[in-house]
Parts: C-alpha cells; sequence; structure tokens
C-alpha cells in the first residue's frame, strides 16, 4: 500500500511539474505581448514571472532592462544588463545598451572596454560600432 501511494504521488507531482514548466513560455510571450503594447507594468510583471520559471532566460533579463531604461531606473537597468551579460557574454543587444548607459553616466573606460567586446562580437548591429566610438570619443572631450 506504500509504494502504491508513493507511486501516485510521486506522478502527482510530475504531472505538477510538467504544467508548471508548460506555462513558462507563455509568461515571457504575454511579458512581450504588454511590452508591445507600452504596457510595462503587466510586461514587468510577466517577465519577472518567467524568470521564477527559468531563471537563465537572457531574453526576459533583456526586456527588463528595456523597462527599466523607460522608467529612468538606471540601476536597475545595470542590475539587469549585467545578468544578460553572465548569462551570455556576447549578447549584442545587451552590449550596445550598457555602452549607451556607461557613456550616459559619463563612464567613458567602462564604455570603451564594452565597446571593445561589441566590436569583436557584432554581427546584427555592426552599423552601430562606428556611432558607439565617435560618442565615446565626442562625450569625453
Amino acid at each position: 500500500m506504500k509504494k502504491y501511494f508513493k507511486y501516485l504521488l510521486s506522478i502527482f507531482f510530475y504531472s505538477l511539474a510538467l504544467k508548471s514548466y508548460a506555462a513558462n513560455p507563455d509568461y515571457f510571450n504575454q511579458g512581450i505581448k504588454f511590452f508591445n503594447q507600452n504596457d510595462y507594468k503587466e510586461a514587468k510583471y510577466y517577465f519577472e514571472k518567467d524568470i521564477v520559471f527559468n531563471t537563465k532566460n537572457e531574453k526576459s533579463y533583456l526586456h527588463l532592462s528595456k523597462i527599466s531604461a523607460i522608467n529612468k531606473d538606471n540601476n536597475q537597468q545595470k542590475n539587469y544588463l549585467e545578468t544578460v551579460l553572465v548569462l551570455n557574454p556576447k549578447n549584442e543587444e545587451a552590449l550596445y545598451l550598457k555602452i549607451l548607459l556607461n557613456i550616459e553616466e559619463g563612464d567613458f573606460k567602462k564604455a570603451q572596454e564594452s565597446n571593445l567586446v561589441f566590436s569583436k562580437v557584432c554581427k546584427e548591429l555592426c552599423s552601430k560600432k562606428n556611432d558607439l566610438s565617435k560618442m565615446i570619443i565626442i562625450d569625453k572631450k
């Protein structure tokens, strides 16, 4: 009887885990939907919920950094960007946003360091590479 009970209990928890895992992609997609509708409060809620179930989803962290930028919360934006870059050091968009944030904060040394990495890994955003270099040089003067 105990074996039967343990078996049923394990099946129950396994099916429960599958249901919660199946809902994970939906949280991210809901976040994207609200983000595209400029409903950043709801988008943030769904991206954070996605991170609870999928802690390594760099896309959720990236969108949270964009929401933080819109809300002018530079510290939070920096934290989210650093998390994205820990998960994927070659994320072009995160590197680009980090460089812009460093320039905005006046930290040109970090902007130059990030720009060197960005120059090596860029594939889609390479057109912005020269603009960044000019911004770093111009703002430094």
